[in-house]
């Protein structure tokens, strides 16, 4: 049976648009939400995976594009965002009032942790690994780029303090507080900065262009 030309043309304009939804699709990733008693997960064509999950009053939200694969997790009103984009891994949790954020691209890593209402934010890029982890009203941040690695962590139980690493190009960074300070670190070119609110800094660049500062309560070099 021979179809009429404007039946053709509704069912290429349908196959179009399907073809159409299922590229966007692919393109856009998957989201996955969740609040107050709920979990979701969601896998993409483009090869990206979220998982969301959320207890007593908490909101996650994880995003993940082109192969990314982001996971949130969040408890007693805490609020937990990941996103991670071109085969990055990134995974946030807060607990207790606390927010945590991490978002990697380009095959990064990051891991963001919070609990009792501090603030952890990890950060990604071009296979860099950044980790930061906060508690009691504290804040840590992360930044990793070109395989470099950034640890940051922050405790604000003796008062509340900050804690910041950044890592560039191969360099190692780690900052850590808990007597109520701020310690700072950065490293690129295979630099290796080490920095505490408590105690002597640590720098060593390295052969050139290598680079390493530090500033904190504790010293700085």
């Amino acid at each position: 049976m021979k179809l009429p030309k404007t039946t053709m043309g509704l069912l290429t304009g349908a196959a179009f648009l399907a073809f159409a939804a299922a590229s966007a699709h692919a393109a856009g990733g998957v989201t996955c939400k969740a609040s107050g008693n709920h979990s979701v997960s969601h896998t993409g064509t483009d090869g990206s995976a979220c998982a969301a999950s959320a207890d007593t009053g908490g909101k996650s939200k994880a995003i993940a594009k082109t192969g990314g694969d982001a996971r949130a997790s969040s408890d007693t009103h805490g609020k937990s965002n990941a996103i991670a984009t071109e085969m990055g891994s990134a995974e946030a949790s807060a607990d207790a009032g606390a927010k945590a954020t991490a978002n990697a691209s380009g095959s990064g890593s990051a891991q963001a942790s919070a609990d009792s209402k501090s603030k952890a934010t990890a950060n990604a890029s071009e296979s860099g690994s950044a980790e930061a982890s906060a508690d009691s009203r504290a804040n840590a941040s992360a930044i990793a780029s070109g395989s470099g690695t950034a640890q940051a962590s922050a405790d604000g139980a003796a008062g509340k303090c900050t804690s910041t690493a950044n890592a560039e190009t191969s360099g190692t960074a780690e900052a850590s507080c808990e007597a109520g300070g701020f310690a700072h670190a950065k490293a690129t070119n295979g630099g290796t900065a080490e920095a505490a609110d408590d105690a002597p800094p640590f720098c060593s660049p390295g052969p050139p262009p290598g680079t390493a500062t530090v500033q904190s309560s504790g010293g700085n070099c």
